[in-house]
């Protein structure tokens, strides 16, 4: 099984948090149907092919978060950067 998934990395880098998670929960069943044996089958998963699945939404929600960072980030510079707050009580000159 395929352990990357580039239908969420696009989709939570273009439309948003829940876009992604929608193309990653479309996307297990789809994995799942097309590519564990036998093919275009439902049928009871076996112990490595569940773990295959967890680590698959596993790696989505890291990708995910990931991407959701990057667009906020994305945003702050776009918007001028972090602004100074001014003085800090570490330079305080008391």
């Amino acid at each position: 099984m395929q352990r990357s998934c580039p239908a969420c990395s696009y989709s939570a880098s273009v439309a948003g948090t829940p876009a992604a998670g929608f193309a990653a929960l479309f996307t297990i069943p789809l994995v799942w149907w097309a590519f564990i044996p036998p093919f275009f089958e439902f049928n009871a998963l076996s112990n490595a092919n569940t773990d295959s699945i967890n680590l698959f939404c596993l790696l989505a929600v890291l990708l995910i978060g990931l991407a959701d960072l990057c667009r906020e980030t994305m945003r702050i510079v776009s918007q001028g950067g972090l602004k100074s707050p001014g003085e800090s009580a570490a330079t305080n000159p008391q």
